[in-house]
């Protein structure tokens, strides 16, 4: 196939408003009144996206970090290397800057946050950053560390459980437009691979030809695909896809992470090469009927360890000859980073709030028909909490494994 077999859409983007940006600030700074921060310091990429819409593609959290500071009242100040601020200045809407000349691994903008620190702050300011669950600090932490004692009688503390993980977690109608443009894009790439399968082509085959079905559809990037196949089903959810070549009585599964304007879709798909078999039918069916039943259990106002209790009862019932499994959540929540808090799990107390969204994902495991050996079985749907119940973002499943003949 030649570039001129395809036919490219580009979709465009509808640049977030700079009053969205500002809104995002405004809540994140009565956050901090009521947790008593005086400034927050963003340095991870995901963060820095949600704050400032940067699209750079220069690598993040290796040489020439990014920061900005956030303080209580006043302008928010971007803290960057040379040439960065002048990107920032001509494209985001963050124009107070202060910047350093870098790559210089002795001096990477500590000196530059020191002094911003003491110039903008007070002297015993409490400073929001990173350091909480599902969060990563985006410089050295030695850096961080020099920085700490740098600032003292000013103190760092975490902001990621009080601050950025419940205003992430809340998506704004832009932000689902952006996620549901993805999954849709997945969506129809999944729909329409089936006829395109053959047997003897491996799994790579097999996932390259999906992923051409997504970017030829206005994925901007297919970040994160996972093929794994097997006879009478497969033994892992996760893996690169392999030269296996796929034949009769395979499964395959492939798990597609991409990205439209840096947000993602995460759901799977199942093939048949030639009919299933009964145990891997079953187990389909199961799992299928669990997914559909979180769904349904999705609504505004419950905890999201209920969606969790839908899907156990399902496979718990008579008509799984296999079991749960102990992969320890049936779901997640996704947006500018994949998976994002809450988790559909037993323990997790989240209350559902319109624009919370959640994949819908249970798995079980079972004996394999021809040999009896372990086999799993996991399905995957994206919904978006709305104020009246919950919609779908994916196309779904079909009720029947999709088959591949010869």
């Amino acid at each position: 196939m030649t570039a001129r077999d395809c036919t490219v859409t580009t979709i465009p983007y509808v640049p977030f408003s700079q009053r969205e940006y500002e809104d995002r600030v405004e809540q994140a700074r009565r956050l901090m009144k009521q947790y008593a921060f005086d400034a927050l310091l963003v340095t991870s990429e995901y963060n820095l996206r949600y704050f400032v819409g940067e699209i750079s593609s220069t690598p993040h959290q290796t040489t020439r970090p990014r920061f900005l500071l956030i303080p209580l009242s006043g302008d928010v100040v971007g803290i960057v290397p040379t040439g960065i601020e002048e990107f920032y200045k001509e494209t985001t809407w963050v124009k107070n800057c202060r910047s350093w000349p870098s790559p210089n691994p002795e001096d990477e903008g500590i000196s530059t946050l020191i002094k911003a620190f003491r110039d903008l702050l007070p002297k015993h300011a409490k400073i929001g950053t990173e350091l909480g669950a599902e969060s990563r600090l985006g410089m050295p932490v030695a850096d961080f560390l020099r920085l700490v004692d740098a600032i003292k009688p000013q103190t760092f503390a975490d902001a990621s459980d009080p601050i950025f993980t419940p205003l992430r977690m809340i998506k704004s109608p832009a932000e689902i437009d952006r996620i549901r443009i993805v999954n849709r894009i997945v969506s129809e790439a999944f729909d329409n691979l089936a006829p395109k399968l053959r047997h003897g082509m491996t799994e790579r085959d097999a996932c390259r030809l999906f992923e051409l079905e997504c970017f030829t559809r206005g994925a901007d990037k297919t970040t994160r695909i996972q093929g794994v196949s097997g006879r009478g089903g497969y033994t892992r959810y996760y893996g690169a896809p392999s030269d296996k070549v796929l034949s009769d009585e395979d499964l395959l599964f492939i798990d597609a992470g991409c990205l439209f304007d840096y947000y993602w879709s995460d759901f799977d798909r199942h093939y048949s090469f030639g009919a299933p078999d009964p145990h891997t039918e079953n187990a389909y069916r199961v799992v299928w009927d669990a997914t559909e039943a979180g769904i349904a259990a999705v609504k505004p106002g419950i905890p999201i360890c209920d969606v969790f209790a839908a899907m156990s009862d399902v496979l718990s019932g008579s008509k799984n000859r296999g079991k749960a499994t102990t992969i320890g959540r049936m779901g997640h929540s996704m947006g500018l980073w994949m998976p994002e808090p809450p988790s559909v799990h037993p323990d997790d107390k989240t209350i559902l709030e319109p624009g919370l969204v959640i994949n819908i994902e249970p798995s079980t495991a079972y004996p394999s028909y021809f040999d009896g050996s372990p086999k799993v079985m996991v399905h995957e749907e994206v919904v978006v909490v709305t104020d009246n119940g919950v919609e779908l973002l994916t196309s779904r499943a079909p009720r029947t494994i999709p088959v591949v003949g010869k």
